[in-house]
């Protein structure tokens, strides 16, 4: 048996709302532990409720199901309302309670069963979610193994990420098996908690993607792309932490504010992206310029904004981004300097062991180009990525992909 009961991950709002829906499913169960208003619970076959699509996930069918599900819920809540506050975290429990009750009312096959209930299916999103936000987090957990005659307890600390992805995989598995067998989408628990995730990975992705949550560089997609040569993981100096609702009404009021005052989309970018370096918000920075770049075609910052977001990435060590901005810079700028060109190069050679990609930005620097200073960086550097060739490093891509 394994329960989780804690985490590392940061907390930056209390966690009332998943109390509160603990409260809430202890007194419904109080309220009938014997299950005898079906009227409340998933109705399988006999038509569309979509009231029953909320009332469900707070039943449960006895004592032990209600506990299993209160401590999940306890383990994985805080952690989504620790990064989306109050209202985000009732939002994004009740949609994923909501998709996957309503798809197993709409599209399962019932296969003679007349009822679900239960909140595991919202809590499987949970768990997506933090898969997805603190993947290198920890679970705080108690293991209770029993066998000839003993009892034999641990505490160990598990990876969310392996932690989700073994259940969620495994029930995955396990719902597919039996609706293969039954040759339709077959009503299962194993079901309830894989549509669960699936709306959990739904939601985690779409809120990432939007800006609307702040993990920090730690999140699933950003340790996939930076790996253990990158890191936005930096002390800087952040603004107090906004809950989802905070980031959504401050991103309308900011739109609304430029509509109003006639100001062209690049200029607003332009002072946006100012605002965010003089306040050393480099995650804000290089998410804004990303996202910028994609909305407005052509869009390109003044020399002096890309140079200092350059540092701002270099001192973070998010050399990935770094390089990216200089080629971007070195491709679009009328006067591109030599010296951000001998970083890329150092960057690419001596952080990213790419030679081959080095080698080239450093043909493109003729030595009459550098100050006498600098010539002898440039034939170390040289040394260094022709060493690294002789020695077989992989390098899968030699050019640099702008961004």
């Amino acid at each position: 048996m394994i329960i989780p009961w804690g985490t590392d991950a940061p907390i930056y709002h209390r966690p009332i709302a998943t109390v509160g829906v603990m409260v809430a499913c202890v007194l419904a169960f109080a309220a009938d532990p014997y299950g005898r208003h079906t009227e409340w619970m998933l109705e399988l076959g006999g038509g569309v409720h979509p009231v029953q699509w909320v009332t469900n996930i707070f039943l449960h069918a006895g004592i032990m199901h209600l506990l299993g599900n209160l401590l999940f819920l306890w383990a994985f809540g805080i952690i989504v309302e620790g990064k989306l506050g109050f209202f985000g975290f009732l939002a994004v429990y009740l949609a994923m309670g909501v998709f996957q009750s309503g798809t197993i009312q709409l599209l399962a096959d019932p296969a003679g069963s007349h009822h679900m209930l239960g909140a595991s299916g919202a809590i499987y999103g949970l768990m997506a979610l933090c898969m997805i936000w603190a993947p290198r987090n920890d679970l705080y957990c108690l293991v209770i193994l029993s066998g000839f005659m003993r009892l034999l307890v641990f505490q160990p600390e598990i990876p969310i990420i392996w932690f989700a992805a073994f259940y969620i995989a495994w029930e995955v598995l396990t719902a597919s098996l039996v609706s293969a067998v039954s040759q339709s989408l077959a009503v299962s628990s194993a079901l309830a908690h894989a549509t669960g995730a699936i709306a959990g990975v739904g939601l985690g992705l779409i809120l990432l993607k939007l800006d609307l949550v702040d993990c920090e560089g730690w999140d699933l997609l950003s340790r996939m792309k930076h790996g253990r040569t990158g890191t936005m993981h930096r002390p800087t100096k952040r603004k107090p932490h906004q809950s989802l609702v905070e980031k959504v009404q401050k991103k309308v009021s900011k739109a609304r504010k430029a509509k109003a005052a006639g100001e062209a989309p690049d200029v607003v970018a332009l002072r946006t992206l100012r605002a965010h370096l003089d306040a050393e918000e480099t995650e804000a920075a290089i998410g804004f310029y990303r996202a910028t770049r994609r909305r407005l075609k052509g869009w390109r910052p003044p020399d002096p904004e890309r140079v200092d977001l350059i540092k701002a990435l270099a001192a973070a060590q998010a050399w990935e981004d770094a390089a990216g901005v200089m080629q971007a810079y070195l491709n679009e700028s009328n006067l591109p300097s030599p010296k951000i060109r001998l970083k890329l190069a150092e960057i690419l050679i001596r952080r990213l062991e790419r030679p081959v990609a080095g080698l080239r930005a450093l043909n493109q620097i003729p030595e009459s180009a550098l100050p006498a200073n600098l010539v002898d960086a440039r034939r170390k550097l040289v040394a260094i990525a022709e060493h690294l060739r002789e020695e077989g490093v992989l390098e899968l891509d030699a050019e640099v992909q702008p961004i």
